[in-house]
């Protein structure tokens, strides 16, 4: 305990070490991707304030959003830029109202509001830990009052409890599925929405998108465009194929992989591309 005291107190040592701390926290932002991200992996404290437009507190524990975040500041943003960018080019007016669906630690919902790209949002994220970094990450950019937060799942019914699947890696893979924490859920079509603004529908819910759309029949009646990721895979494993392409029946899907010039594409196309590929894309569905 007395050399770290005398460590500190000594003005000869202060500076140098001070000079030195400066540089190895800078590598932290701006040097080699590969060591940020061997000094993310290696990180001994649960959270960082990662980003660069926007501020994120991220777990450490998380390897795919938290340290993408951290790397880039970013997280799939790029997809609602190309959203917006289509919406556009169809002639739609732009959305207003966010509702983000499995809105995880605020990664769409933050920046779209920050940029100024919608007024309003309605953030939906079911796990106790993202709920909690949500919270905290609107409050961080002065968001807080602009998004109603609503902790549980979406389904078909309401009043329901489901079982969430947890990854011990990836904040963002978390799943719906027969075991795990409790979580409520509710319909979509039972949450008040602001129907007098433009609305956009985002989700990314781990192939539970079927179900949520089941339960939003009301709200799909709106014309509100959709946004959603689809995993053939994931939608099968959660038997939501069906609910899925009834709620989007003889809506025009866009693949947002094919980025802002994309053409319009059938789903039993997508079926066919992604079947093969045993990938998944994001659609956006008008």
């Amino acid at each position: 305990m007395f050399l770290p005291m005398v460590i500190r107190n000594s003005k000869l040592l202060r500076f140098p070490l001070l000079a030195v701390s400066r540089f190895l926290l800078s590598i932290l932002k701006t040097g080699p991707r590969i060591l940020r991200r061997a000094a993310y992996d290696a990180m001994p404290v649960p959270y960082l304030v990662a980003g660069d437009i926007e501020h994120f507190v991220v777990s450490t524990t998380d390897k795919v959003i938290g340290r993408n975040l951290f790397l880039g500041g970013e997280f799939d943003f790029h997809k609602f830029q190309t959203t917006l960018a289509i919406i556009r080019r169809e002639g739609l007016p732009d959305p207003q109202h966010l509702i983000d669906v499995g809105a995880n630690i605020g990664t769409i919902v933050i920046p779209a509001l920050t940029r100024k790209l919608v007024q309003s949002a309605t953030a939906i994220e079911p796990h106790p830990m993202n709920i909690r970094l949500l919270r905290t990450n609107l409050a961080l950019n002065g968001l807080y009052d602009n998004v109603s937060v609503l902790s549980h799942a979406v389904g078909v019914e309401s009043k329901t409890t489901l079982f969430l699947q947890e990854s011990s890696t990836n904040s963002g893979n978390h799943s719906i599925g027969t075991s795990g924490i409790s979580i409520p859920s509710t319909r979509l079509d039972d949450i008040d929405f602001p129907l007098n603004k433009n609305l956009l529908l985002w989700m990314d819910i781990e192939g539970y998108e079927g179900h949520a759309l089941h339960g939003a029949s009301k709200l799909l009646s709106t014309g509100i465009p959709v946004v959603c990721e689809y995993n053939i895979e994931y939608l099968k494993k959660s038997k939501g194929v069906d609910f899925f392409r009834k709620a989007l029946e003889g809506r025009r899907i866009f693949d947002l992989n094919d980025g802002v010039c994309g053409k319009e594409i059938s789903l039993d196309n997508l079926f066919e591309i992604y079947s093969k590929r045993l990938g998944f894309t994001d659609i956006l569905a008008l």
